[in-house]
């Protein structure tokens, strides 16, 4: 009985053991910033600096302007498709989030405030390309961008587009990143975010993962493991600061909203909050479709925002 507890005992170990120290012995995945620069930015690619940190656009096509907003770990490629789609017609803006992409964040202080900074980073934006009459898109933690922007800017803000926007029970879906809290975790996303890691969270976005790249899945593996990009991650959901659900009802303009019905991270219901909350508002919902639209249906996002912009 003994030497079976004893099995027993080095077994778990072994189970529990194995895949830490292949987190904590592998190499590391970490890019350097001027590498990934160099590798994962654009032709239509801009930086500037605004609080001491590198930021980085995309800007091309011509006419009138469209602000893309990718969501929580994203990076402007998530926006390519629609991109291409618009802009023939449209003068088509894709940001990196500060932290995220190829954008670096400030200098982050005790408590520090990143919702706020968040909303003076997109009037900065505004301001420095002269948005001063814009479409906004955004995506998950990017629509909830686009809705506070509205709500900060309605004299430039003409109409917003949310795709499987974040904006209720935050606090739900900031659960699911609980994990990044502890600091033993930070230990073990040192070295980088392993790549079967990616293709799990992307394959939980789309709902139709079969179709699904690997030359997707790795170069959103390789925005992740940028310099910095991992470690703000950490500290946004170590943070655990959530929008103010009443600054939805300040938004005066137009808005589109669409939803994947399949969407496994923002349940489609919170369609209808939004509809209710933002008065000037309609929504279209695409079935077999998960949580990012413009990535897995681009062609009828572009469609229904494109209809949108042109008939309200």
């Amino acid at each position: 009985m003994k030497k079976l507890l004893i099995a027993l005992f080095l077994l778990v170990a072994l189970l529990v053991l194995a895949p830490l120290g292949y987190f904590m012995l592998r190499p590391s995945l970490i890019i350097p910033k001027e590498t990934a620069k160099a590798e994962l930015s654009s032709p239509h690619s801009h930086f500037l600096n605004w609080r001491g940190a590198e930021l980085h656009y995309t800007d091309e096509g011509s006419g009138f302007p469209v602000l893309m907003i990718h969501g929580f770990g994203g990076s402007y490629t998530n926006f390519s498709k629609l991109a291409e789609l618009m802009k023939n017609d449209y003068r088509v803006i894709r940001i990196d989030l500060p932290g995220f992409g190829l954008s670096d964040f400030p200098e982050v202080k005790e408590n520090h405030d990143f919702l706020q900074e968040y909303r003076d980073y997109l009037s900065f934006i505004l301001d420095t390309l002269h948005l001063d009459s814009v479409y906004v898109i955004g995506n998950s933690m990017g629509g909830a961008m686009a809705w506070a922007c509205a709500a900060d800017h309605p004299d430039k803000v003409q109409k917003i587009v949310l795709l499987d926007a974040a904006g209720y029970d935050t606090e739900k879906a900031a659960a699911k990143l609980l994990m990044f809290k502890f600091k033993s975790v930070g230990k073990i996303f040192e070295k980088g975010m392993p790549l079967f890691m990616s293709w799990q969270g992307l394959q939980k976005a789309y709902f139709r993962d079969d179709e699904l790249l690997e030359e997707n899945v790795v170069r959103n593996n390789k925005f992740t493991n940028r310099e910095g990009n991992l470690q703000h991650m950490l500290n946004l959901a170590k943070a655990a600061q959530f929008p103010d659900t009443a600054w939805i009802q300040q938004v005066q303009c137009p808005a589109l909203i669409v939803w994947g019905v399949e969407d496994e991270i923002i349940p489609v219901e919170h369609a209808q909050r939004f509809k209710r909350d933002i008065k000037n508002s309609e929504v279209v919902l695409f079935d077999r479709c998960g949580h990012c639209p413009m990535m897995e249906e681009a062609e009828k996002t572009k469609e229904a925002a494109v209809h949108f912009f042109t008939t309200r």
